[in-house]
């Protein structure tokens, strides 16, 4: 669960989010209509992101019969999270000091004029609520190269160990619940007033603190990781 929330938490994501707030209202839509396209917005992405871990999980239930395979898998998803430990700690010094553009772990910019690009054409539809539906899981795909930086080696983490195998989908379940869990806050604030605004200077104030607990978590997975081989 506590992967999942900082997984939902980046400024990369939240950019995304009060960008079509910010979106939904020049276009004139308020109050409820928001509240109901956001949790089809956070439908779209919990569901694309738990089909995406179903397929990782069955491929790594595979990979349970390969066992000279499985060493080697461990290993390099530990030394994956240790280099994105470095970075997530560069970025959080970064942050700190005020230098947002520069962080590494964030959507290229090509990538996030495409998300933006995707929102608008969302947002613009008449039925807009399966329209949200179905921009959530474009905008999940678009992004999962850079969101699920933690979400994989989560899931290996979760199969590598042998009590948690027996309840991979459950856990799996529970991390895109956390996931979304922002989302959902955040138009819950759009709801009662927020601005897109003051959403974006909270998320800036708390950019430094975030990235300084990916770079404890991947730590902590990492070293799971490398126990779990010994």
């Amino acid at each position: 669960a506590g992967a999942g929330l900082l997984d939902g938490l980046p400024s990369s994501a939240f950019a995304t989010i009060v960008f079509f707030v910010s979106y939904l209202a020049f276009l004139e839509r308020e109050g409820t209509e928001i509240l109901v396209v956001g949790g089809a917005f956070a439908l779209g992405v919990f569901l694309t992101y738990l089909l995406v871990g179903i397929g990782l999980l069955r491929v790594l239930e595979q990979l349970t019969f390969l066992t000279t395979l499985r060493p080697w898998v461990y290993g390099l998803t530990a030394v994956f999270c240790l280099t994105l430990a470095v970075y997530s700690f560069l970025d959080y010094r970064k942050a700190r000091g005020g230098d947002f553009k520069s962080m590494a772990l964030r959507i290229p910019l090509r990538l996030r004029q495409r998300v933006n690009r995707t929102v608008r054409r969302g947002a613009k539809a008449r039925a807009l609520v399966p329209v949200a539906l179905v921009t959530g899981f474009a905008i999940s795909l678009l992004e999962l190269a850079c969101t699920g930086q933690v979400y994989l080696p989560t899931i290996i983490f979760v199969m590598g160990q042998p009590q948690m195998q027996g309840r991979a989908f459950l856990y799996l379940v529970l991390y895109n619940l956390a996931f979304i869990l922002p989302l959902i806050v955040v138009f819950g604030l759009a709801y009662f007033g927020t601005t897109s605004q003051q959403l974006g200077r909270f998320i800036h104030r708390r950019t430094a603190p975030i990235k300084l607990a990916t770079a404890a978590l991947f730590v902590i997975l990492a070293g799971w990781l490398l126990y779990g081989l010994v």
